[in-house]
């Protein structure tokens, strides 16, 4: 059984679990450390860290970010979850997601879906708002039976209906990579690529020249272990983590009890925390690797700003 689970989105973004909810079912499991990762927002961090002591569940506050480059995602551990810059950000991120989400609905209805924005703000609570919000709207809605074609799942309505090809879909400005680390690295976060290899299937070379870059704007690992990851490409993120010096972290990218659902790409959800494969590798060191990264990065956040 895996001990520790360092991606797991919470109700603060498009997961269905309370972040409290998530620390528990992270000691049932067996966990001994987790990371709150929603996708650009910290906003469900500060439950889960009071629930920590109460469990007996350590949480590392953390961030997922989308930034521009082939769609990719940005981990951050470590990150000051009070700090203005950041928040500043985010709160731009919330708001185009709103705007766009708007737009999405809009269209949706032109194409014969009943829906409101209401409904959309129902299923996100306070949280930040995402595809998998207006999809569930959709598939509550009974009168929306008729216009779904047999589609039953949130996953599929989003492949059908709003994923990035579909006529429905509006893309939301996104911040470049180099821009998103920078952002982490100000807020004493260690930026970590997650899921890296389903963004470049079959293509190697591809992916270690985009690694590259993002160690040059300040890439400090990446996510090994993952449902989206199989043995082979365990194997060759394991071999470039070694050649380039690299953290190497792990996590089921949970979102919801019983999500096993698979997109074209091979990005996969867990059923639950904590279920990942290993294949045989080793997680022994990565919290220790973790966290003396997390305090060298917060070192050298000091330095800068005494100007040393």
């Amino acid at each position: 059984m895996n001990s520790i689970d360092l991606q797991i989105q919470s109700t603060a973004s498009d997961g269905k679990i309370e972040p409290r909810e998530l620390v528990r079912m992270a000691k049932e499991r067996g966990l001994a450390v987790i990371s709150i990762t929603d996708h650009d927002t910290v906003g469900g961090v500060a439950e889960a860290i009071a629930a920590d002591a109460e469990f007996g569940v350590r949480v590392i506050p953390g961030i997922e970010m989308s930034v521009e480059e082939h769609d990719l995602h940005i981990l951050g551990y470590g990150v000051d979850i009070a700090h203005a810059a950041l928040l500043t950000e985010l709160e731009k991120f919330r708001l185009g997601r709103i705007e766009g989400a708007k737009k999405m609905v809009e269209n949706l209805r032109r194409a014969g879906f009943v829906l409101t924005w209401m409904d959309v703000e129902r299923q996100a609570k306070s949280g930040v708002i995402a595809r998998p919000h207006v999809a569930r709207a959709i598939l509550e809605n009974p009168l929306n039976k008729g216009r779904l074609g047999g589609v039953t799942s949130v996953h599929d309505f989003i492949e059908r209906h709003l994923s990035n090809e579909s006529p429905h879909y509006v893309r939301r400005a996104h911040i470049s990579a180099k821009d998103a680390i920078a952002l982490m690295n100000r807020a004493g976060g260690v930026a970590v690529w997650s899921h890296p290899a389903i963004h470049f299937r079959d293509d190697s070379e591809g992916l270690e020249a985009m690694l590259k870059e993002l160690i040059g704007w300040g890439l400090e690992g990446l996510e090994l272990c993952n449902p989206s990851h199989t043995e082979d490409d365990m194997e060759l993120l394991a071999a470039l983590a070694a050649k380039y010096r690299l953290l190497v972290t792990a996590g089921s990218d949970f979102h919801d009890i019983g999500n096993h659902t698979r997109d074209a790409r091979g990005l996969h959800s867990a059923d639950t925390v904590g279920d990942y494969e290993t294949y045989g590798f080793s997680l022994d060191t990565v919290i220790a690797n973790l966290d003396a990264a997390i305090t060298r990065r917060a070192e050298r956040g000091v330095a800068d700003e005494k100007g040393i």
